[in-house]
This record gives C-alpha cells, sequence and structure tokens, in this order.
C-alpha cells in the first residue's frame, strides 16, 4: 500500500489500522447494563487480541452514554455487542483521532 492510499482509507471503514479514535456511544442505560456489555465485549476482545489493550477504568461514562478510545473495525463490534443486550444506540460520535 502506498502512502497516499495509506492515507485515503485512514479514519475510514476501509481503516483496519491499529489508530485509536475516541469514540461516543449513545445508548439507553438501565441499571448498568450498556456499561457492561461495552466492557465485557472489550475485555473479551482484549484476551483474544493482544495488541489491543483494554481495561475498564479505560470506558468514561458520561450524562447519555459512554466514550472510549477503539480502532475503527471495532466500533461496529460494540454496536453490535450493545444489540444482543438489548441496548438502545442513539448515536455513535467517532470524536476525533488519539
Amino acid at each position: 500500500m502506498t502512502d497516499s492510499t495509506a492515507a485515503s482509507v485512514h479514519g475510514t471503514p476501509d481503516d483496519y489500522g491499529d489508530t485509536l479514535y475516541r469514540v461516543y456511544f449513545e445508548v439507553g442505560e438501565w441499571e448498568g447494563i450498556a456499561g457492561d456489555a461495552i466492557i465485557a465485549f472489550l475485555v473479551e476482545r482484549a484476551n483474544d487480541h493482544p495488541a489491543f489493550d483494554f481495561d475498564a477504568s479505560l470506558l468514561h461514562a458520561r450524562p447519555h452514554g459512554y466514550e472510549v478510545d477503539l480502532p475503527m473495525q471495532l466500533i461496529p463490534e460494540v454496536v453490535r455487542a450493545l444489540a444482543e443486550r438489548n441496548v438502545a444506540v442513539y448515536q455513535v460520535v467517532r470524536l476525533g483521532g488519539i
């Protein structure tokens, strides 16, 4: 991949790199189910993929959701993990690169 090709996929759904992005998940939270679902998924993912390091202290609660730093390809997987727990996802916002 050339430098211009790599730059053109950076920050897109085709970004399979290890760049982290701060991501906000606005969710319908009830009794911590959403936070628990995100933590459980990301801890499991970190155990399966040593290149991705995560612990629960890296998930930041916000008034209507959570912020966490993720590679692009994990963003839809977190949404899927939330859906599996019947958590409503109202929006996902990529706040910027880390």
